[in-house]
């Protein structure tokens, strides 16, 4: 059915043939898209055997921490507690009702909580935090009370004089683990790390982003996320509330329980501090990230393999990474035969696509060598978007490499991200609501194009628009707007 409503797409645009340049099928992990046996890329593969299917990697990151979530109980627990915490209010205009005036009373400006469970990408879940422990204005470091102080206060109050046993019980579960210090640094050190995982996801979600940046912010991101173990981040969450409880075990004038230390338990055992569950969490966040990104980041894991497997998407993709310029080797001499067996590989993988398009395979080895002297000796200041900008767009580049510029284009189109589907999606719901519910299917078609790909509503001029719309010719049957309409 998927299949059928593509090419029905693109015989509508007109783009009858447009299996003839299919180079890649993006999509989310899900097995009727991915699927290899009756998914939609294997489908595609029968009729085009050379095109790629491509896991969208900002879904691969959500599914990492996921991993992350499940597998680490301090990060699990501190999901429940923002789940719950959002649960009672979002259910209840009174508890809203009540939060805010004890906010009014401490002088809090309260923000309402955020939902993690369910959220599609992982800055809500970083802004959900950023929220609970109060630091979204750089204050809730100190003695002031802040938005972390106001939920305790009203969730001890809710634990003592709800009439309903639920309501008791889970905001007694929440005042305690929010009065254990552990508990607190922990969600500090969760922001830190969402923090720098929020970057990595939007700018994966960007449309501008081709396959060479993204493998130097993952490895950016592994490395930024690794330190971590050692100390928390200059002037983060984290390192905010440790300078604090230094002096005083209070965070926004709260009394924090326990310690931040290993404690020995009476049977014998021993309960992890938190530095032991910041290690624990990193190297689970590590260990996603490698295991989800690992034909990007583990390039000699795949190259030990490749004589037992058979050539297949994770061997391309790999073997695309030969253009990114800044692996290539500075010595000239190790320059001349980088990347010879790769870009082989490649010539063949796509070689019907290459034939179609009028490409000289033969001179495309040749081509190989002489672009990458030019670029070390003359273009190694530009970065990948304006190099390969200049190449392909300018004479005499375009002309003299033009055989090997064809698998420069290939990498350039690569759909690595489906986040503007999901974009999409978002904004039919927005436009499409119960009071527009008979917008036609190409009427609702424009607007989500428009609100998808057009330009900034600050940048819109609607003076065209608006005398189009009063200006409608009854002599050829347009109907009028506004008739009673006076200037």
């Amino acid at each position: 059915m998927i299949k059928e409503s593509i090419d029905s797409a693109f015989q509508n645009a007109g783009l009858s043939t447009w299996k003839n340049k299919a180079v890649a099928f993006g999509a989310d992990g899900a097995s009727v898209n991915l699927g290899k046996k009756g998914g939609v890329s294997a489908l595609l593969k029968k009729e085009v055997p050379y095109i790629l299917d491509f896991h969208c990697l900002p879904h691969r990151l959500e599914l990492a921490l996921q991993e992350l979530q499940k597998s680490c109980e301090s990060v699990e627990c501190i999901y429940n507690v923002l789940h719950l915490i959002w649960k009672t209010y979002h259910y209840s205009p009174k508890s809203v009702r009540s939060l805010r005036s004890i906010g009014e009373e401490l002088s809090v400006n309260i923000l309402k909580p955020s939902q993690v469970s369910g959220t599609r990408w992982l800055p809500h879940v970083s802004r959900a935090l950023n929220v609970f422990v109060g630091h979204s204005d750089n204050k809730g470091c100190g003695d002031e009370a802040g938005q972390y102080a106001t939920v305790l206060i009203h969730m001890e109050h809710l634990s003592t004089t709800s009439k309903s046993a639920e309501i008791k019980g889970r905001a007694k579960f929440i005042a305690v683990k929010m009065r254990d210090a552990q508990f607190v640094a922990f969600c500090h050190f969760l922001a830190d790390l969402f923090s720098v995982l929020s970057k990595l996801s939007l700018q994966m979600q960007r449309n501008d982003l081709i396959l060479p940046i993204c493998v130097s912010l993952l490895k950016e991101t592994i490395t930024r996320v690794e330190s971590l173990k050692g100390r928390p981040v200059p002037d983060g969450h984290l390192a905010k509330f440790l300078k604090r409880v230094e002096s005083s075990s209070t965070f926004q004038g709260i009394a924090l329980n326990g310690s931040l230390e290993d404690k020995v338990k009476r049977g014998g055992g021993t309960s992890k501090g938190l530095q032991s569950e910041i290690e624990t969490a990193v190297d689970l966040c590590k260990q996603g990230l490698t295991e989800r990104f690992n034909v990007l980041i583990n390039a000699s894991e795949l190259n030990g393999s490749k004589k037992q497997a058979v050539y297949g998407t994770e061997n391309v993709v790999h073997d695309m990474l030969i253009l990114n310029v800044d692996a290539w080797p500075s010595d000239p001499k190790d320059l001349v035969d980088f990347g010879r067996e790769e870009i082989q590989r490649l010539v063949e993988w796509f070689r019907p696509l290459l034939q179609k398009t009028g490409c000289n395979i033969e001179a495309v080895q040749d081509q190989w060598v002489s672009m990458k002297m030019l670029v070390k000796s003359q273009f190694q200041k530009l970065d990948y978007v304006n190099l390969w900008q200049t190449f392909i767009t300018k004479a005499p580049y375009k002309d003299n490499f033009k055989d090997v510029l064809k698998l420069v284009e290939i990498v350039l189109v690569l759909p690595i991200s489906a986040a503007q589907c999901e974009r999409a999606v978002s904004a039919q719901n927005r436009i499409k609501n119960s009071v527009r519910s008979s917008l036609s299917t190409s009427m609702l078609e424009d607007l989500i194009r428009i609100s998808s790909e057009g330009p900034p509503t600050v940048e819109f001029d609607p003076t065209a628009s608006t005398d189009r719309w009063f200006s409608r010719d009854k002599s050829k049957g347009e109907r009028a707007r506004r008739p009673n309409f006076k200037n």
